[in-house]
């Protein structure tokens, strides 16, 4: 029995989107969610001049037809051995990745979409390595955004907390609610971390923790922790000390100046880390059982 809507996890044939189908797949077994496998396929270049005959049909569109279908099968195929005995749906759109697969999320109404931070190849590494931060900043779902292990772990997740990064704000507030939820769906301890950023005038690290303490009832096992520096320096390095299951950021901070400073904590922090990364939007729906 399934306690949330399905995760839906974006693969490309990349070793980034290996890990990826490996944490999509833990976390769907943890929280007893369906798991959908997703390729995008990308826009292609108009064809050139000399293959359009006289008719004015391209002559290489089967053949564009067989590439997307191999391309696809090769995608799914490269996720094999980390699926291995697992029930997975496998879902093809084309356009924009970041696009398709927000699409894909809202019309399956699904809980999480998770992507790695790397493609296949330097120039398509440059290119779908944005797709994570493109998502964060369009899609209605939380996104988790797995980064590449330094060794092969049986897991990408670790065995500590889930670690929610809090300043107040409207995404902090949503990112506080999901990570509350996933903390006590992984059995897991529960650390809220409030970093005051330089150069930001007044002191906003106990009203993060105050707002976050509100919007997590008290329970046991809820670390709170209110530091100066660095926003993304510190909650990578409070997630890695804690060997953190998972770092639970928002997308958005408070007011116009404040958002440009932190809209850009969660980009930084998916470099820094070495665990998943969960983006909350604001207003995000999680659409977990409750």
């Amino acid at each position: 029995m399934t306690t949330c809507q399905p995760i839906i996890c974006g693969v490309d044939g990349s070793p980034g989107a290996r890990w990826a189908a490996l944490t999509a797949r833990t976390l769907a077994e943890l929280l007893r969610c369906e798991l959908v496998l997703a390729y995008v396929v990308p826009p292609r270049p108009p064809m050139p001049l000399a293959a359009v005959p006289v008719a004015g049909h391209p002559v290489g569109t089967a053949q564009m037809v067989e590439l997307d279908r191999l391309e696809s099968d090769a995608a799914f195929a490269s996720v094999a051995d980390e699926l291995a005995d697992t029930d997975a749906e496998h879902i093809i759109e084309h356009g924009h990745a970041a696009d398709r697969l927000s699409a894909a999320a809202d019309k399956r109404d699904a809980c999480m979409i998770v992507v790695g931070t790397r493609g296949i190849g330097a120039a398509r590494s440059a290119l779908l390595g944005s797709v994570s931060q493109d998502l964060a900043a369009r899609a209605s779902r939380p996104v988790v955004v797995v980064p590449a292990p330094e060794n092969a772990p049986e897991s990408c997740l670790g065995p500590g907390p889930v670690v929610c990064g809090v300043d107040g704000s409207e995404g902090s507030d949503a990112a506080a609610h999901v990570a509350l939820w996933l903390a006590d769906e992984l059995h897991a301890a529960l650390t809220l971390v409030s970093v005051r950023a330089p150069r930001v005038t007044g002191d906003g690290r106990a009203g993060g923790l105050a707002v976050a303490t509100l919007s997590t009832p008290t329970r046991d096992h809820v670390e709170r922790l209110a530091i100066s520096g660095d926003p993304a320096k510190e909650l990578a390095r409070a997630a890695a000390d804690r060997k953190a299951t998972l770092l639970v950021v928002g997308s958005r901070g408070r007011g116009a100046v404040r958002a440009a400073l932190l809209g850009s904590v969660s980009a930084e922090v998916t470099r820094r880390s070495h665990c998943p990364v969960l983006i909350v939007p604001p207003g995000a729906a999680t659409h977990h059982a409750s």
